[in-house]
């Protein structure tokens, strides 16, 4: 038990209750997108699957199809090339250089090749700078849409990562303050009383948040760690140490400066230099980068994904000229050290990806328990201030966006399968449809005379969103079920029976009736994953 005096109580209570309010809402955005970007890759392999299985592995034969894709670019986008994996087991092949534009500001240009895992033919070819080039993508468009707004709210950078790192913050605050204001913590993390109403609101508010105290600090803190890094932590050290030059203060980082020699050699192999990686990591290869391919300086950067059980990938830096191996390559510095060590476990320990399925499944628990506390904590606060005008108003817009956002996001993917194939990008649809539904509950709070009912259609409404998703794929001419189980498409089918559980709670939780509807949300803000 921790003792504080009365007056330090009351300060404790006043930043723990109004850092909740006053960015509260935005926090549960976060959260909520947050619980399903954990299975970003395998929503990513359910909305856009090929019709046969992949490994996800750079399949053999990959060096003749790549020189081929080589020859039929601009030889200037040669000067830098990345590989990495894409929905349904497609990799994609970007070949681009850094150019000045007109009012010499960088840019990257190039063109993009989306492969066929199994012919290594071209299923799409993109052209243009590296945002238009991301701008055509569609594979991985439901995912995506989902990560951005747990990454930066769909805000322009550096303004969305900013706001997501100062959430970050604050969800730190929230959880130390909360340690010390739970002063009977082990007695409280088992108390559960079943008398109803507020009372029993309140334990499961407070046994939810005592359990999930430790893993919201782990990731409030990673997770601000990745928002400000970029955007803060290394222009501020290039404006202390290299006169601005993020450039430099990058190459300074990453330690990838080799000696430079234009002179045209015919590379080494890929297929055996990606063996050389897979028998040295004893992991699959998972990113590829490729520099001044066809110089006698060129050399390729190797990085393979975490050896199964594991938390930190390893990459090998191999001349390109020779297939020669270099060195093992750190993410930061010239040697591998524990800063490294630190900087690539925030990763695994943010995402839940080190142990498959399995970690991501904890992951998924967690963070919808951080969603809960999160969700009842602000509804707690507001209805015991049901006397003052501005906390009526601000419990109308805790479930607005307690019950709407998942509403919102379970809509938002049938963009996607009505207009993938036509129309505009369907990052745009998605949005367009979002705020759509945004608008309309907006309304439909405003005006709406009992929370209680309001809250259940929503639930009722995301029920039905959810159990509908896989069947808009289908209409949408996707692969059948029948045929998915043939074809051994498995992580199609367990997010598809997924969605229909779902659909099923949020649907039972809309009915159901109880003496504590008045006190507490229904459990399941979170479940649009």
């Amino acid at each position: 038990m921790i003792k504080l005096p009365k007056q330090q109580t009351q300060s404790l209570l006043a930043v723990h209750g109004w850092s909740g309010v006053l960015l509260g809402l935005l926090l549960y955005a976060v959260i909520c997108t947050g619980v399903a970007a954990v299975f970003a890759k395998e929503i990513s392999d359910w909305s856009s699957p090929l019709s046969r299985p992949s490994g996800q592995e750079l399949p053999t034969g990959f060096d003749a199809a790549y020189r081929d894709l080589a020859r039929q670019v601009d030889p200037l986008f040669l000067h830098e090339v990345f590989l990495f994996p894409t929905a349904g087991g497609r990799w994609n092949v970007l070949f681009h250089v850094d150019e000045k534009d007109a009012k010499g500001q960088p840019v990257e240009r190039g063109t993009e090749f989306e492969l066929d895992p199994k012919t290594l033919k071209p299923l799409a070819r993109r052209d243009g700078l590296l945002d238009e080039i991301a701008d055509q993508r569609r594979s991985n468009a439901v995912a995506d849409f989902l990560v951005d707004l747990h990454v930066r709210l769909h805000l322009p950078n550096p303004w969305g990562l900013l706001l997501t790192g100062t959430l970050g913050l604050m969800m730190m605050v929230a959880a130390v303050s909360g340690l010390f204001l739970h002063r009977h913590l082990f007695k409280e993390i088992f108390t559960l009383r079943r008398r109803g109403g507020l009372l029993t609101a309140r334990d499961v508010h407070v046994v939810a948040g005592a359990w999930n105290l430790p893993f919201a600090f782990l990731l409030a803190f990673t997770g601000s760690f990745f928002s400000f890094a970029t955007t803060i932590g290394v222009p501020a050290m290039a404006m202390v140490a290299f006169n601005g030059d993020i450039e430099a203060a990058t190459a300074a980082l990453t330690a990838k400066k080799l000696p430079e020699d234009p002179s045209p050699v015919t590379p080494a192999n890929l297929d055996a230099l990606f063996a050389d990686a897979r028998q040295r990591g004893g992991a699959r290869v998972g990113f590829v980068s490729l520099e001044h391919w066809g110089r006698a300086d060129a050399r390729a950067t190797v990085q393979l994904e975490a050896r199964e059980g594991g938390l930190l990938n390893t990459a090998y830096l191999y001349s390109l000229a020779s297939g020669e191996f270099i060195r093992e390559q750190p993410f930061l510095g010239h040697v591998p050290s524990t800063g490294n060590s630190l900087v690539l476990l925030m990763s695994p320990l943010h995402f839940g990806n080190f142990a498959g399925v399995v970690s991501k499944s904890v992951w998924f628990a967690l963070g919808f328990a951080g969603a809960y506390v999160t969700l009842t904590g602000m509804l707690l606060w507001t209805r015991r201030r049901q006397e003052q005008r501005s906390w009526r108003i601000m419990d109308r817009a805790v479930h607005l966006v307690g019950y709407g956002l998942p509403l919102a996001l379970a809509v938002a993917p049938y963009a996607y399968f009505l207009l993938r194939d036509r129309g505009p990008h369907p990052a745009d649809t998605q949005g367009v449809l979002f705020l759509a539904v945004a608008a309309t509950l907006i309304v439909c709070a405003a005006v709406a005379d009992d929370l209680t009912r309001y809250r259940r259609r929503l639930l009722a409404a995301t029920g039905v969103a959810l159990a509908g998703l896989p069947l808009a794929r289908l209409a949408s001419g996707g692969i059948g079920w029948s045929a998915a189980w043939q074809q051994g498409l498995a992580s199609l089918l367990a997010v598809e029976l997924a969605l229909f559980v779902a659909g099923a709670l949020y649907l039972r939780l809309a009915l159901r009736r109880s003496a504590t509807d008045e006190a507490t949300p229904a459990a399941g803000p979170a479940m649009q994953a």
